[in-house]
């Protein structure tokens, strides 16, 4: 399998590749594609490829008739207005999604990415890429969705804990309260 960029890559015409693309996702999303990053995705030009927090890969295999489509990843704003992964069905189980977003965060540095708690897969291929859980909200159907992020962005986020917040916090959980909290 070889990922590449189509920044960094000569595919030919933009419009008929675009076309093909947004086809891929439209039968191996298996639905869970919202609407929303399927429109970012086709209004995609590729002068947009060069902004910082855009990244399109695709995931390719060797076959009979030259290299064919195996997966897709498209990231805007790294990830907080879009973060899709589509496989198709032959190549799945096989972490070619777990790839394209590992190469989407080597790329960007940062990601962050939305996944419904109903979608073991995707929250498979999310955790084994490196992201971590940080929220629960409720996603674009109403879905409970997890909010996932790349541990060099939480980094950020987090503040330092004086040892005296941490005895009074460490006394004071419950049975069944969270222990880890969110810092911000």
């Amino acid at each position: 399998m070889q990922i590449s960029s189509l920044y960094d890559t000569e595919h030919g015409p933009w419009k008929r590749q675009l076309a093909g693309l947004l086809q891929f996702v439209r039968e191996h999303g298996e639905r869970r594609i919202t609407l929303d990053s399927c429109k970012r995705l086709a209004r995609l030009t590729p002068e947009q490829l060069s902004q910082p927090g855009l990244s399109l890969l695709v995931a390719t295999v060797r076959g009979q008739h030259g290299r064919q489509l195996s997966g897709i990843s498209f990231v805007s704003d790294f990830g907080k207005e879009s973060c899709l992964v589509a496989v198709h069905p032959l190549y799945r189980n096989r972490h070619t999604g777990t790839e394209l977003l590992t190469a989407q965060l080597k790329r960007l540095g940062s990601l962050t990415c939305s996944v419904a708690t109903d979608n073991t897969a995707s929250l498979k291929m999310c955790f084994n890429a490196g992201l971590v859980a940080v929220a629960l909200t409720s996603g674009p159907t109403g879905k409970p969705t997890l909010l996932l992020q790349s541990p060099q962005h939480l980094g950020c986020m987090m503040q330092p804990v004086s040892e005296a917040e941490q005895s009074a916090e460490t006394n004071t959980s419950q049975e069944g309260e969270l222990l880890c909290r969110n810092p911000s």
